[in-house]
């Protein structure tokens, strides 16, 4: 689900957008360096991730919804890249497992065909959008698109990005679809925010 995030994050900078730069291979801004660059050091943002399973991916999963806390934190920023560390934090029966940080490279630039295929492959489209984040009513981007897979398999998602969240993501939805049929609705959500050091 982070690699569909990073993947959708980068779509929506594409076509909010994308400042290219002549070389071997053609770059633009890359999307998670644009948006995480905006914010100083300290930068953090805490997103909710709720999935709820249907069909036969509820029968056969212990639980029907599974609930995780995302906590993002900018650990580094300058003109070449940023690194982001993330770590999750589930509830269990007797309480909570925590995951060790994983840290995010992105580098500044990246290569622009890679942008240009997941519009093509996604049919993304963008539009703007006011959304409400706790008590704050934000103007974000909101792209939306279908990602399809082998095997019957497909995605449909909505995300709404906003310059005044660290990290660019105010909402996500995304429904995963297996020969038609719904077998989850994964939405994440703003739970705090903090601007850096």
């Amino acid at each position: 689900m982070v690699a569909l995030l990073r993947r959708m994050l980068a779509l929506g900078v594409l076509v909010i957008a994308a400042a290219s730069v002549a070389g071997a291979e053609e770059q633009v801004a890359n999307p998670y360096y644009k948006f995480w660059s905006k914010s100083k050091p300290g930068a953090t943002v805490v997103l909710k991730e709720t999935t709820k399973l249907s069909g036969a991916a509820a029968a056969a999963a212990a639980a029907e919804t599974d609930v995780k806390t995302v906590t993002y934190k900018l650990a580094e920023v300058n003109d070449k890249r940023v690194v982001v560390e993330a770590r999750v934090t589930q509830q269990e029966d007797f309480g909570y497992v925590e995951s060790a940080p994983t840290r995010h490279i992105y580098p500044a630039k990246m290569s622009k065909e890679a942008l240009e295929d997941l519009i093509a492959e996604t049919g993304a489209k963008g539009e703007e959008a006011t959304l409400k984040v706790g008590d704050k009513e934000l103007k974000t981007m909101l792209l939306s698109g279908t990602l399809k897979k082998k095997g019957g398999e497909e995605v449909d998602f909505k995300i709404w990005l906003s310059e005044e969240v660290p990290g660019g993501i105010a909402k996500r939805v995304r429904t995963a679809k297996l020969n038609g049929e719904v077998v989850a609705v994964t939405t994440v959500e703003v739970v705090s925010q903090k601007k850096g050091d």
